[in-house]
């Protein structure tokens, strides 16, 4: 599953700054541990944590990544990569 998540990260590069504040206010409203970890993921990417550490800090998100690489080929949500068309990371 590592490796899987190394070519998550690796497609879809780092987030902005907005991107970390998005997570942060999902975090405010939703409250929870999954949020939770998608705050410390972004907040690590954004930083440029090696991939290798994020791993460990924030697992529960790293390996949905690797899930959805694994079963759909692109780390993003179904929702995300739609919503993206052609412009998705996993279509680059």
């Amino acid at each position: 599953m590592k490796l899987l998540y190394l070519r998550a990260t690796a497609l879809m590069g780092r987030p902005s700054f907005k991107d970390v504040l998005d997570e942060v206010e999902e975090l405010y409203q939703d409250r929870s541990l999954e949020e939770l970890a998608d705050v410390i993921h972004s907040t690590c990417r954004y930083l440029r944590v090696p991939d290798t550490l994020i791993w460990h800090l924030a697992r529960p998100t790293a390996q949905k990544h690797a899930l959805r690489m694994q079963e759909r080929g692109c780390p993003r949500s179904l929702r995300n990569c739609e919503a993206s068309g052609l412009n998705c990371c996993c279509r680059q």
